[in-house]
């Protein structure tokens, strides 16, 4: 039989594949690729996790440095208005704004250098006397939101919605709100921090915490002898104020 070149060369074309090629490409994954790939998922899921702890912690401390400005804010809108004013906490919005009194707490000064000392008291003294009610009236216990107080003007730090305030950065909430006035922590409704006119506030006590993470926090303390407002690290309860060997308070 007569077999030509062509099919020798055709046969040769439709030879099957020899064992173990196709073997040796569909191979898996070798250990050390196996290993590689669970410390890259391993790494990712780190990072994300305390990406969004660290995202936390600066809206807490950015939420910190609101109330801050809000202290600072108030205590030079009454010096510069001469009128009482305070800072609400509102814990259902989780907002801070600033209200203001409708009449001018120094207007008896006018009347005193008009010459009306018609008791016979000096003028620096009749208005030591009317600082001293007023404050003592404030003071006297919890206050509910009254009437004199309306939002300050828009752009005092309200922002340009002055019945809204500022709104505590996402996640962020109150914790206990405590003031002088304050017989017990405030932690729902409305909490009060109040200002007057020449720089006095109350010694006050605001807590702020991520929510969902009840024992963590930060917490602005206010001074009322400066009026100064710092922040410090935790929930920190408001302290009676310490007497020195001389029966003096130190509030700071």
């Amino acid at each position: 039989m007569f077999v030509s070149v062509a099919d020798v060369s055709l046969r040769g074309t439709t030879e099957p594949p020899r064992r173990g090629v196709g073997r040796r490409h569909a191979r898996g994954m070798s250990l050390i690729e196996t290993m590689i790939v669970v410390a890259l998922i391993a790494i990712l899921t780190v990072s994300m996790v305390f990406g969004s702890g660290m995202l936390s912690s600066n809206r807490l401390r950015g939420s910190a440095v609101l109330v801050v400005s809000g202290v600072k804010r108030a205590l030079i809108h009454a010096n510069s208005t001469g009128k009482p004013v305070r800072l609400v906490f509102d814990f259902g919005a989780s907002t801070v704004r600033l209200e203001e009194t409708r009449g001018r707490m120094l207007l008896s000064t006018e009347a005193a250098e008009l010459g009306d000392n018609s008791a016979g008291a000096k003028p620096s003294e009749k208005i030591a006397d009317e600082l001293e009610a007023d404050a003592e009236r404030l003071l006297s216990g919890p206050q509910a939101p009254q009437p004199q107080f309306v939002p300050a003007a828009k752009g005092d730090f309200n922002g340009e919605s002055p019945g809204a305030g500022r709104e505590l950065l996402k996640g962020i909430s109150f914790g206990d709100v405590q003031t002088s006035h304050d017989d017990n922590p405030v932690n729902e409704g409305y909490a009060y921090l109040y200002f007057w006119p020449g720089g006095g506030t109350e010694r006050a006590a605001i807590q702020l915490r991520r929510e969902g993470d009840g024992d963590d926090g930060l917490t602005v303390v206010v001074s009322p002898l400066t009026g100064r407002a710092r922040i410090k690290r935790g929930l920190i309860s408001l302290e009676e104020p310490r007497e020195d060997a001389f029966g003096l308070r130190d509030e700071e």
